[in-house]
This record gives structure tokens, sequence and C-alpha cells, in this order.
């Protein structure tokens, strides 16, 4: 546990290391017709871009988990489809 939070750590100084250091590049942002961001520095844009596509992404895989786990416990109260839950991912039974 600590490790991963010493790793989080890294991570994120050097993020924030990468965005203090690239700021000059500035750019225009259009987030709609009328609505302008000026003079954003355009690692702070590509990082903020980057975030957004993980969190879209995880959102999405978030509703096939739930899907994948609604139609596990639908098949695991059914007592006659035993092979069918062990090709789902169910527990594992030692048959000796």
């Amino acid at each position: 546990m600590v490790i991963r939070l010493i790793l989080w750590i890294i991570v994120i100084l050097l993020v924030v290391f990468f965005v203090i250091f690239n700021v000059e590049p500035k750019v225009k942002v259009h987030l709609f017709p009328g609505i302008t961001l000026e003079n954003i520095p355009l690692a702070l844009v590509i990082i903020i871009s980057f975030i957004l596509g993980l969190l879209s992404g995880m959102i999405l895989f978030l509703g096939q988990l739930i899907k994948y786990q609604l139609e596990l416990r639908k098949v695991k109260k059914q007592p006659h489809n035993k092979n069918k839950i062990d090709s789902l991912g169910g527990e594992y039974e030692n048959k000796s």
C-alpha cells in the first residue's frame, strides 16, 4: 500500500514538473461557440484531455462490468447451470 502511494506521488510530481516547465506554448481552447479560454498552456490541455479520456473509458468499462456481474448472479441462482457458471468465471471446486 505504501509503495503504491509513493509511486502515485512520483507520477503526480512528474506531471506537475512537466506542466511547470512547459508553460510557454499557450493555446486558445474553444469549448462552445462563444466560450473561449485563452492563454492556456498546451501541456495542461494535453493532460486534461488525457484524464477526461481515462474517465470516459472507465465509465464505459464500469457499465460492462456491472452487466457481467448481474449476469453472473443470475446464472449462479440457477442450480442446473453449473457448467455455465464455470465458464463465466465462477468459483473453482476441487473435484477429487
